[in-house]
Parts: structure tokens; C-alpha cells; sequence
């Protein structure tokens, strides 16, 4: 079988050079056996310094390798040399990968009794299993327990594979993206790495399930849950020490939305008092013992109140108090608590439930857009006119109101929404009453708030947004949008661009030099290097310079790079013999520097 995604080139930037180098002597050596394939995962054994050979493993995923891990004690960034033999061996020798049924098939065929077997004789050879079996059971029973409630259907999807891939990707975001180790700061190459990013798959998967809101699919999704927290636990368990407490600080955020999920799959399941309760010591269990537990504080309540919780149950009724549904003190997630509630409201066409219980927890915009829905558009109007507060809330008011046919009010909303004192996200509701107002043949408004957007957010979308409303009548406004943008003391970037579109070089340079720091200085070069070499040049060379004035040996290609390009430049506008000079000067001033002379020596031409 032949793997797609696969070629030398990937497998070279997987690794160092050292590592390359040997894994190539290893892999002609022969020392890659026992190579199989099985659904995803490619297994195999390396013959190596040590007596027993070394075990590798490969999960591959539709877009090419997700993990990959060695029994060898390597750990210095990037595939050892087991695995670069390996994944050669898979390259060039495909017909030699035994491939093998994945293990749903592989148990499809066996009775009952069959696998009972199997189960003893594996934990026979490997005693270490009974615990995690015995977990296990012990997490079944829940879904197992003498009720009148039929027992889900499992879920269409691979709870094992998706098991691996979970423990891959919280492995990769940490080692493959930021390494581990340090960088020259001292700051840990990891800092930045978003563990939460390995739940994304399963949580989709989630998302999708819980969609109808039914009791059947959410049985479902919440068995996807609890194979994405086991998978989560052992992934973490499977971290060295340091870099878990590296991440104990922000665990929380790593695992939150996992916690939301949690907590509607509980709610939207139709759950019987002994079910919940199972749930609710379940769920205790893990908010203890997971990493990033606090998260699931929101689905142990979720599991306790249900729908049947005293207060929340008055006020979805109507009576409203200033607790909202809590007979005590709030807690923090009380807000993401209400939106799943609200939204599983709305899924069961309980509308006035949902107005009472969201008005009741301050969620006044969904209260808002629930009378748009319900026909109370007039209601929703004046509220909505009294109360909010900012353009982002009015701007979406103003699309429901849209959405349900009633443009005139959506139009007199975002207009108030415009005279707010809040200036955050109102560039974006100009924009939108631009546009709408262009659908609904309303030009002088269109070209009003087009002005308007353009004023608020200096960008080349809304430069061109004002030029197409115009039409032939441009010129008349052309000259005032050239204004706006050249007034607007910050948004170097949209100015920039607005100038290179109108060829309008000087203007875009003076831009970029009285910016403190201007991220896509490329695009300007390449813009204006016909008009105004010199200043290309001297941009080029002050970055190349930055690099080797510090003896940033790593990134001695980048600076020559840019003195390629710098070079270029030069040679183009007739400009040999300064370019000539700058390279005798650099290369007189850097002649010490073994590994950068050579590159330097190429440049000549």
C-alpha cells in the first residue's frame, strides 16, 4: 500500500540533519521490520543500540502525519532516527507494509463468548490492562444501569481512532509547533502552544450531535465526551512533568469548551433521577482528577439542577427575582450556562420559557432577538433604541431584525447604533448599513455611511467599497476619500495599501517611515522598486544588516535573501557600481564570519 503525503522533503523538515543522515544509514542498513499498517496507524520495529528493538509508531490523518513517537530515549526536537528510517521504509518500499483490518472489523467478526477470551488473555499477558479495564467498566456503568431508558445507539464514529488522534495532537502542539527546550530569551518555546486545539475534532463531532437537539443523539454525544476526557487525561499523562506544570496556570482555558459541551449534552439528554445521579458523581469525579477539571464545575451543576432546579423552574414560569434562576450567589459560568439552556430552549420552540429565562439572567440581546423571531419586532425596536449600549449588540439586532423582513427598523436602529458614545465595532456597523442600504436602492444613505466606514476603518476594502457605490460620480468623491485616509493617524497598513492601489508611491512610503513598525515592508518594495530604488534598497539592506551586524549565523540565508533582492534591485535601475561598492564594504566588514563569506561571495555579479 503506498501512503498519501509522503515524500522525502516532509520527512527531511520533520528532523535535523543529524537525525536525517543516520536514519538514511539506518534504513539502508535493513534495520526497519515488522512494518504494519492498521487503520491510520503504522507500527513498526527498529533495530537499534540497544538489546531489544525499538518500537515506532505513526499516526497519519487526512492531511498527512499526525504523531509520531519511538521507545528510544532521543529527545531533542524533532523525529529521531528510528523514525526516519521508518517513515523512509514506508516511502520507498510500500509493497512491504503489511496492512491489517482495523480493530472494528477486526472484533465485528467475533461472538460474545470469543471476546471474553480475547479480554482474558490479554490482561493474562499483560496485567497492567485490568486497570484500565476496570475504569472503564466502572465508566460504562453509567449508560448500563437498570433503567427504562433504552440503551443509545452507539455513535457513527471510530471512539478508539479518535481516542489517538486526540493523545497525537496534544503531543504535536506541544513538541512538533514549539519544541521543547528554550529559546535565547529564556522564555520556553512552548509558551504559546494551545492545548485545547487537540479536542477541536471530537468536539465538532459533538457540536454536531447535540445540533437537533434529541434525546437519542445527545446519549451519544455524551459517550464521544467521555472517550475525548479519557483520551485528554492519558495525553496529558503521557507529557514530561515540566511542561504540564508549564500550562497548570491556563489549564482551565485549555478545556473550557469542553466543559460547555458537557454541560448541554447533559441538558439536552432526557436523563431519569438515577441516571442523573450517576452523572452527577461521574462528572465530580472528573472536575477533581482531570487536568483543566474547573472547567467542568459548569456540568456537574449542569447535571444536578437539570430542568427541574426550584428557581430555575419559577422563572421560566415568570417570576422573576433579582437571584435570576439561583437560589444562591451566582457562579462565574452562570452566563455560559444560561446561553446553552436559552439555546435548547429555542431548539424546542419553548419561547416564552427562553424570553423569561433570558431575561431573567441579563442575557437582554437574546431576549431581544427571541421578540424579533416571536413577531414582537416593534417591542424589540424600542428596547433595543433604550437600552443597548454598543455597536456590536446593535449591529446585531439590526441583522435579525433583517433576517425577519423588517429592514426600515433595522436601518433606524443602526443609525441610532452610530451615535453611541462606544466607538468599538462601530466601523463594522457602517459597513453593514453601507451595504444594506445599497441593497435597498438607498444610494445617498449608502455613500453616507460609506464615508462613514472609511472614516472609521482606514482599509482598501472600504476605499473600493465607496469608489463602486459612486459609480461615474467618483471623481466627485475620490478627493475626499483621498483625505480621510491621509488625516487617519493610525491604520498604517489600509493606508498603504490605498496609496500603492492608486500609484501614489511617495505617499506610501512617507506611510511606512513614520510607522513604528510596519509588518509587510515586502509588498512595498515590490510596489514602488521601479519609482524609487533607493529607498527598496536601503530597505533591503537595513534588514539583512539587522541579521548579520547580531551573528545570527541561523539566519545568515534570510540576510542574504534580502541582499539578493536589494541587489536586484540595484541592477535594474543601472545601479551596478553602488552595488558593487555595498558588497566590497559588507563583505570587508563581516570577513571573519566563515559561514556567511561564501553566501556573500555568491552574490557577485
Amino acid at each position: 500500500m503506498k501512503i498519501p503525503h509522503l515524500t522525502e522533503e516532509i520527512i527531511r523538515q520533520r528532523t535535523s540533519l543529524a537525525s536525517w543522515e543516520r536514519g538514511w544509514g539506518y534504513y539502508e542498513s535493513g534495520r526497519v521490520k515488522k512494518v504494519v499498517y492498521r487503520d491510520g496507524l503504522l507500527t513498526a520495529s527498529v533495530s537499534g543500540s540497544a538489546f531489544d528493538p525499538y518500537r515506532v509508531e505513526i499516526l497519519f490523518g487526512d492531511e498527512g502525519i499526525r504523531y509520531a513517537s519511538c521507545t528510544c530515549p532521543y529527545d531533542w526536537g524533532g523525529d529521531c532516527k528510528h523514525i526516519v528510517a521508518v517513515l523512509l521504509h514506508a516511502l520507498h518500499h510500500p509493497d512491504e507494509i503489511e496492512e491489517k483490518p482495523s480493530l472494528t472489523a477486526l472484533l465485528d467478526g467475533l461472538n460474545e463468548e470469543q471476546l471474553r477470551q480475547v479480554l482474558k488473555q490479554l490482561v493474562t499477558a499483560h496485567p497492567q490492562l485490568i486497570d484500565a479495564l476496570d475504569a472503564f467498566v466502572e465508566a460504562q456503568s453509567i449508560s448500563t444501569s437498570a433503567s427504562p431508558t433504552p440503551e443509545p445507539q452507539a455513535p457513527d464514529i471510530d471512539l478508539m481512532l479518535l481516542h489517538r488522534q486526540i493523545k497525537a495532537d496534544l503531543r504535536n502542539e506541544v513538541s512538533a509547533d514549539y519544541g521543547y527546550g528554550y529559546s535565547s530569551w529564556g522564555e520556553s518555546w512552548y509558551d504559546e502552544a494551545d492545548l485545547g486545539t487537540a479536542l477541536d475534532p471530537g468536539l465538532q463531532m459533538v457540536w454536531g450531535l447535540l445540533e437537533e437537539g434529541r434525546d437519542a443523539k445527545a446519549r451519544q454525544a455524551l459517550q464521544v465526551l467521555e472517550a475525548m476526557t479519557e483520551a485528554w487525561q492519558d495525553g496529558v499523562d503521557s507529557l514530561d512533568e515540566y511542561v504540564i506544570e508549564n500550562f497548570e496556570d491556563v489549564a482551565e482555558e485549555f478545556t473550557a469548551e469542553l466543559g460547555r459541551a458537557w454541560a448541554k449534552a447533559l441538558l439536552v439528554a432526557d436523563l431519569n433521577e438515577e441516571e442523573r445521579e450517576e452523572w452527577v458523581e461521574r462528572m465530580e469525579y472528573l472536575r477533581d482528577s482531570m487536568f483543566g477539571g474547573d472547567s467542568l464545575a459548569i456540568a456537574v451543576v449542569a447535571a444536578v439542577q437539570g430542568w427541574d432546579y426550584p428557581p430555575l423552574v419559577a422563572v421560566m414560569q415568570g417570576e422573576i427575582t433579582e437571584k435570576g434562576a439561583w437560589e444562591e450567589e451566582a457562579p462565574y459560568f452562570a452566563d455560559d450556562l444560561a446561553r446553552i439552556r436559552l439555546d435548547i430552549l429555542a431548539q424546542r420552540e419553548r419561547y416564552q420559557e427562553y424570553l423569561n429565562l433570558a431575561l431573567a439572567e441579563g442575557q437582554f440581546l437574546s431576549y431581544l432577538q427571541m421578540l424579533v423571531k416571536v413577531g414582537r419586532t416593534e417591542e424589540a425596536l424600542q428596547e433595543g433604541l433604550a437600552h443597548l449600549t454598543t455597536p456590536g449588540d446593535v449591529l446585531s439586532l439590526a441583522r435579525t431584525l433583517t433576517e425577519h423582513g423588517d429592514v426600515d427598523k433595522a436601518i433606524q436602529l443602526a443609525r441610532h447604533g452610530l451615535g453611541l458614545d462606544e466607538q468599538r465595532e462601530k466601523a463594522p456597523l457602517a459597513a453593514w448599513l453601507r451595504d444594506l442600504a445599497r441593497e435597498q436602492g438607498m444610494i445617498g444613505l449608502a455613500l453616507e455611511m460609506a464615508e462613514q466606514a472609511l472614516a472609521l476603518n482606514v482599509s482598501l476594502e472600504n476605499y473600493l467599497a465607496w469608489q463602486d457605490i459612486a459609480g461615474e460620480r467618483w471623481p466627485e468623491f475620490k478627493h475626499r476619500a483621498l483625505q480621510v485616509v491621509a488625516q487617519h493617524e493610525g491604520h498604517v497598513d489600509g493606508k498603504v495599501d490605498i496609496f500603492l492601489h492608486e500609484g501614489m508611491h511617495q505617499e506610501a512610503i512617507d506611510a511606512v517611515e513614520s510607522a513604528s513598525w510596519f509588518y509587510n515592508i515586502d509588498k512595498v518594495i515590490d510596489a514602488v522598486k521601479e519609482t524609487h530604488p533607493e529607498w527598496a534598497f536601503q530597505r533591503c539592506a537595513r534588514r539583512a544588516e539587522a541579521i548579520m551586524d547580531a551573528g545570527k549565523a541561523q539566519k545568515y540565508d534570510v540576510a542574504v535573501s534580502w541582499l539578493r533582492k536589494g541587489r536586484d534591485i540595484l541592477l535594474s535601475a543601472g545601479k551596478r557600481a553602488q552595488w558593487e561598492a555595498y558588497l566590497a564594504g559588507v563583505m570587508a566588514k563581516h570577513h571573519r564570519k566563515y559561514k556567511l563569506m561564501p553566501m556573500l561571495k555568491g552574490l557577485q555579479k
